[in-house]
C-alpha cells in the first residue's frame, strides 16, 4: 500500500477544508499552509487557513494575496463549520495550535494530521500521516501533490521550497537527503530564485534586529566546559530594542556557530509575558526528549516547549538532563 494513502483518501473525500499550523508559526509551517490551500483549490475544493498567531514579516511574501487568517474570536468561524475537516500542518500536538483546539477542532466533522516531528504520540487524535525522516512538512507535501497529480505552479513551489529551505537550515541539518535536493532542483525548474528566498528569510532583518542581538548576546552563559550555551531574552528587551518578537528567531543557532558548543539553550519571552524555550543540538544529543518531558517536542536535534515554570527552575531541570551527555 501506498504510504500516503491515508491523506490522499482525507484530501479526495473531503470538499471544505481549514487548514492550521503550530503556534508561533515558520517557514515550513506557513509555506506548507500556503502551499497546501492553493493545490486544494486548484482541484476545486474549499480551504481556507486559519492560525492562533500572526504571521511573521519576513513571509509576507508568500502571502500577497492574504489567504493566512488569524483566529481571534468565535464570531470569525466559517457557518459552514461542521461540514468541514481540519487539516492539521506541521504539528503532531494538540496543545500547540493554540484557540484553534478550542474553537474549531470539537466542531469540525474530521480532522487529519500531516506532519514530520517526532512525538511518543502520534496516535493522539487519530488521523495522521507522520513521515519522521522527511526534512520538512513540505517535503512530505511535494510527494503528495505529485502522488496526486496536482499540477505544481510558481506559488505552491516558492511556498514549499521556502518551507524546504527553512527546516533544513539551507540544507545543512541531519535529516537533509538527496530527496530534499532533488524536490530542490524540481521546485526551482518551476521558477523558484533560491536567492530571493534566502535573503527573504536570512536578510530582511531590521537594525532594531541588530540591537536585539547584541543584548541577547549579552545574556550568554555557557556550562559543561563550553559544551552547553543558554541565552535569554527578556520582553524589555524586545521594547527597548524596537524589533519584533519574531526577528529573534534565528539567533539560537549563534553559539552552534563555536566547535565547542553542541548544545544551545534559548529562553525567549514575547512581549505578552509568555515565555518558550527553543533547543539545538549537535551529534547525538537528543533534545526532543527533553521538550517531551516539558510537553514540547521537536527534532532531534532541534526542539521547544512553553516554559510553565521559571526560567531558573527549567534550567536546572535541561542541565540535569543533559549531564548524561558530558559526565
Amino acid at each position: 500500500m501506498n504510504e500516503l494513502q491515508p491523506a490522499i483518501d482525507f484530501l479526495t473525500r473531503t470538499d471544505r477544508f481549514i487548514i492550521t499550523a503550530h503556534e508561533t508559526p515558520d517557514g515550513d509551517a506557513i509555506g506548507s499552509e500556503c502551499a497546501m490551500l492553493r493545490a486544494l483549490r486548484s482541484i476545486g475544493k474549499d480551504a481556507l487557513i486559519l492560525n492562533a498567531d500572526p504571521t511573521p514579516a519576513k513571509f509576507a511574501y508568500l502571502d500577497a494575496d492574504r489567504i493566512v487568517g488569524v483566529l481571534v474570536s468565535k464570531g470569525q468561524l466559517p457557518d459552514d463549520i461542521q461540514e468541514r475537516s481540519l487539516l492539521m500542518l506541521d504539528t503532531n500536538d494538540v496543545h500547540n495550535i493554540g484557540q484553534i483546539a478550542t474553537l474549531v477542532l470539537p466542531r469540525v466533522r474530521e480532522h487529519f494530521i500531516i506532519d514530520h516531528h517526532e512525538r511518543d504520540r502520534d496516535d493522539l487524535l487519530g488521523g495522521n500521516f507522520i513521515q519522521k525522516r522527511a526534512s520538512s512538512t513540505c517535503e512530505i507535501l511535494y510527494q503528495l501533490l505529485r502522488e496526486m497529480n496536482v499540477p505544481i505552479d510558481f506559488p505552491i513551489a516558492q511556498a514549499l521550497y521556502t518551507g524546504i529551505v527553512y527546516d533544513t537550515g539551507c540544507f545543512i541539518y541531519p535529516k537533509t537527503t538527496a530527496l530534499t535536493f532533488e524536490i530542490a532542483r524540481d521546485l526551482v525548474a518551476a521558477g523558484v530564485e533560491p536567492n530571493f528566498v534566502y535573503a527573504r528569510l536570512y536578510e530582511s532583518n531590521s537594525i532594531s534586529a541588530l540591537m536585539l542581538q547584541s543584548r541577547v548576546l549579552a545574556t550568554l552563559e555557557l556550562q559543561y566546559s563550553n559544551h552547553v550555551s543558554l541565552l535569554t531574552m527578556r520582553r524589555e528587551m524586545i521594547l527597548d530594542s524596537g524589533a519584533s518578537y519574531e526577528e529573534a528567531d534565528q539567533l539560537i543557532n549563534i553559539p552552534l556557530k563555536s566547535e565547542d558548543v553542541r548544545v544551545s539553550v534559548f529562553f525567549k519571552e514575547n512581549l505578552e509575558g509568555l515565555l518558550r524555550c527553543s533547543m539545538r543540538s549537535k551529534g547525538n544529543i537528543n533534545v526532543a526528549e527533553i521538550a517531551q518531558r516539558f510537553e514540547g517536542g521537536g527534532h532531534k536535534t532541534a526542539a521547544g516547549f512553553k516554559c510553565r515554570e521559571s526560567i531558573e527552575a527549567t534550567r536546572t531541570i535541561i542541565l540535569n538532563d543533559l549531564r548524561k551527555y558530558f559526565s
